[in-house]
């Protein structure tokens, strides 16, 4: 199962639904595939992309499961700005049918998907959705899944940006271990 994102920076969420789609049996591995350049992101929100992959693979390996929730670099080696489309055709043809991919995306993505690049390629993969808390799913389609019982961790990576910029505890945000790597690295600083 592919799960595309910034990961800007990953946090409990991200690893405790990873977790969860591996012990309902829906794939036999997540990849955390980390997008370097997002077409409706600006470059200047991102940590570089190799901090980004850092921080994923620590995390991912503290993970329940760190044989099979891993972290990829896939787009990094792909033409920017990374689209979704783009990044499946090159994996199957590197796989040569050796494997299968699913799709791992947040509800709040759904209504936008339209306007992805070859949208309805995109939805010729089996794609599990899991909600966001307090946003309806809506845009479901055929071939997709809603995740119900998803775990709802109120956690985004733009509270746990805020939070060490003003310097304040990222305790149950963040792995530790990533919280020390955003120290030591000095990400998410606030300008002065």
């Amino acid at each position: 199962m592919l799960y595309f994102g910034s990961f800007n920076p990953i946090h409990n969420g991200h690893i405790r639904l990873a977790e969860y789609v591996i012990e309902q049996g829906l794939c036999d591995m997540v990849t955390l595939v980390i997008s370097p350049q997002s077409p409706y992101k600006s470059l200047s929100e991102l940590a570089p992309e190799l901090n980004r992959y850092e921080m994923a693979e620590t995390a991912c390996a503290a993970s329940k499961y760190p044989e099979q929730i891993r972290p990829s670099v896939v787009e990094f080696l792909l033409p920017k700005p990374s689209y979704t489309i783009d990044t499946l055709r090159y994996l199957e043809e590197q796989m040569k049918g050796q494997m299968t991919f699913s799709i791992l995306m947040g509800g709040d993505q759904l209504a936008g998907l339209d306007g992805w690049k070859e949208a309805e390629a995109i939805r010729r993969y089996p794609i599990y959705v899991y909600p966001r808390q307090g946003q309806a799913v809506e845009h479901l389609s055929e071939g997709m899944t809603l995740l119900e019982g998803a775990p709802l961790l109120d956690i985004s990576a733009t509270e746990v940006r805020e939070k060490v910029a003003k310097g304040e505890s990222t305790n149950g945000l963040i792995h530790p271990k990533t919280a020390w790597y955003i120290r030591q690295n000095e990400l998410y600083k606030r300008e002065e």
